[in-house]
Parts: C-alpha cells; structure tokens; sequence
C-alpha cells in the first residue's frame, strides 16, 4: 500500500474549495458540494491537517465509486483545468 503525504497550507485548501465548485461537483459527483465530498471522505484522510495523508489505492476507490473519475489527481486537475480555463474566457 502506497500512502500519499501531500503539505496543505491554508492558501492550498483555499485552492481545493475554489476549484470544487457547486457546479462541478454536481455535475462530476455523487455529492452536492465539497465539503459534502471531505465529510464523507474523512474516514481515509483528515482534511483539516497541515500534511493530507492518504492510501492512494483506497482514497483512489472512493474517488471512482463517488465521482466521474479514476482517480484523485484526475479529479483535481480536471476541476484546476475547468477553473481556470473558465477564468481566461
């Protein structure tokens, strides 16, 4: 098992609520907003941390049986790639 240690700064965080709009996780996900998606995804890591730790392969697992996506990485770059190809429009 593979775990991930990503440092999350409070600009970080700020970042992960900008990106996960409303919209995108209504439209992406079983969840109607983010923080619905970190409430029911605290079991595999503590969102409020200074250091998001996570099994990849689980977390991975909640993310496709959860979402439209394969992955977490997948998940976040497409909501960063949505986010800001809507800002230079």
């Amino acid at each position: 098992m593979a775990f991930a240690y990503v440092p999350m700064s409070p600009d970080d965080k700020k970042l992960l609520e900008m990106i996960f709009t409303d919209e995108f996780m209504q439209a992406e996900t079983n969840f109607e907003a983010f923080r619905d998606f970190q409430s029911s995804s605290a079991v595999f890591t503590n969102w409020k941390s200074d250091i998001m730790v996570y099994n990849e392969e689980v977390f991975d697992g909640f993310v496709r049986e959860s979402t439209r996506f394969t992955s977490w990485d997948e998940m976040v770059r497409t909501a960063a790639d949505r986010a800001f190809s809507e800002k230079d429009e």
